[in-house]
């Protein structure tokens, strides 16, 4: 059983500190030490770099936050507690006692089906199901609990789709996050179909089966917007939303030459980059002039198209696509006004909309979206929630519907909280995306009168989006301390900071 010896003022206070390449981060409150996990549960990547503020630990990467004095974790993404070892002071020094087969963390207890009546009926099985699901039995919950889902796949990491999986360096079935034995360990019943109509008390699918329920979670994602244009329905043409659209994809990589993505959104960007990985050629074609930009600023949109043109990666800018040209299997996309841009592999990256289309008796908006309560409830629908893609949620940052795989998961724990009756927990949203190095955003802002840069975004930079003299959100790249620490704030102001 290993145990380590240090000095207490070895151990700077406030900071996750890791002695050497012990597998444990230390923690120092005064004369108090934690000694916790060193690898966070998401990725397994070093705590070591992370920020403590308040009695909470955040994992710098992606955000997943920590209790810093009993591991367990507070907020998404990853799924586990970090493991909690024996630390004794006696008086300026400091002994950690380690298990001999001592793991960083572990999924926490929780309940399985028992006597309890409730039924809880999950329609997704997302990022947001599977935070609910997870989050209702380690709470407690012995009801019942069925998650509803086309796909009819254990819940996995969408996140690597664009990324791992189109670059060929994981196939869709390396991405499940709870698997079958662990969905039936925890008598989490997955059941293959698509809700078709809610009424009080049951949902209908398609097909005509009935499912009662005392509480429903919505939670379906989001449906690929496809044009209508003339040759759509050429071979070749994809779609990104799910295991099945990436792993046709990376299929269809191997034998192409020239691909084409349409559409200069995250999911855009990502894909572009993992194809010239690959050593295809590739084109994005814009409609705007600069990527990203409306989402965060002519300034750093011009560094992430140039650092995708260092990549290799060509742009056509302020394009509209006027079609598709082939016969049988697509060999070009045609530019208004302009030529054909040659393509033997084209993604649609032009966005998703709520898949909430088709369900009757539920309220959307125009854009398909739901407008619901802080807990999630449907107004005027009993028993009723909606989370993920799909729900426009009140947020410090004013109403949002916001499409990030972390925010989903912060709404299913959101979800089960709720249908527990427990009052709701405060956190702020948070993204990151793998471009041609890590870009990651905390907060939300749809406008600014100003974006304060500090560095370069060729360099290590943090830009604040300011709005009426408040940060509503902040985006970095080589600062990912400095982010943490500005998540950390706004959750202890409860919102938007003053810049």
């Amino acid at each position: 059983m290993p145990i380590l010896t240090l000095a207490l003022s070895d151990i700077p206070e406030g900071v996750p500190h890791q002695p050497g390449d012990a597998p444990v981060i230390l923690i120092r409150d005064g004369r108090e030490v934690t000694a916790l996990g060193h690898l966070c549960p998401h990725l397994n990547l070093p705590l070591k770099k992370g920020v403590v503020r308040d009695g909470t630990m955040i994992c710098a990467f992606h955000h997943a936050c920590f209790s810093a004095r009993t591991g367990r974790q507070t907020q998404p993404p990853g799924h586990g507690d970090l493991s909690r070892y024996d630390a004794t002071v006696d008086g300026e020094t400091v002994t950690v006692t380690l298990p001999d087969d001592a793991a960083p963390h572990a999924a926490p207890d929780h309940a399985t089906k028992g006597v309890d009546p409730t039924r809880v009926v999950i329609a997704g099985a997302g990022a947001a199901a599977e935070a609910c699901a997870h989050g209702l039995r380690e709470d407690g919950f012995e009801g019942a609990i069925a998650m509803i889902s086309p796909e009819a796949r254990a819940p996995y990491d969408r996140t690597m789709l664009s990324k791992a999986v189109l670059t060929g360096a994981k196939a869709a079935t390396d991405l499940t996050l709870t698997d079958a034995a662990a969905l039936a360990a925890r008598d989490i019943v997955l059941i293959p179909g698509t809700i078709s109509a809610i009424a009080p008390g049951r949902v209908t699918l398609e097909g005509g089966g009935i499912h009662a329920f005392d509480h429903l979670l919505v939670a379906p994602g989001g449906t690929p917007n496809v044009p209508d244009l003339p040759g759509i329905d050429l071979g070749g043409i994809h779609t990104l939303r799910d295991a099945d659209h990436a792993t046709a994809i990376a299929e269809a990589a191997g034998s192409a030459r020239r691909a084409v993505l349409v559409g200069g959104g995250f999911i855009g960007m990502e894909g572009a980059l993992s194809l010239a990985k690959r050593g295809l050629e590739v084109t994005v074609i814009l409609r705007e002039e600069v990527p990203l930009a409306r989402v965060l600023g002519d300034r750093v949109g011009r560094a992430i198209r140039t650092e995708h043109e260092e990549a290799g990666v060509r742009f056509v800018t302020g394009a509209s696509v006027a079609g598709f040209d082939g016969d049988g299997q697509v060999e070009g996309v045609r530019i208004e006004g302009g030529d054909a841009v040659p393509a033997d592999l084209v993604i649609l990256a032009t966005g998703v909309r709520p898949a909430t289309h088709g369900i009757d008796g539920l309220p959307t908006e125009r854009d398909g979206g739901v407008a619901v309560a802080a807990d999630l409830s449907v107004p005027g629908l009993d028993g009723v929630r909606v989370a993920g893609d799909c729900a426009r949620v009140p947020t410090p940052f004013g109403p949002a519907r916001i499409e990030h795989w972390r925010v989903a998961q912060q709404h299913g724990r959101a979800a089960a909280r709720a249908i527990r009756g427990h009052a709701s927990e405060t956190d702020i949203p948070f993204f990151w995306t793998a471009l041609a190095r890590q870009y990651r955003y905390v907060g939300h802002a749809t406008e600014w009168d100003e974006i304060r840069v500090d560095g370069d975004p060729s360099g290590p930079f943090l830009a604040r989006y300011i709005k009426d003299g408040r940060v509503m959100a902040a985006l970095a790249a080589g600062r990912d301390a400095d982010l943490a620490a500005l998540h950390l704030e706004m959750v202890a102001v409860g919102g938007p900071v003053a810049a």
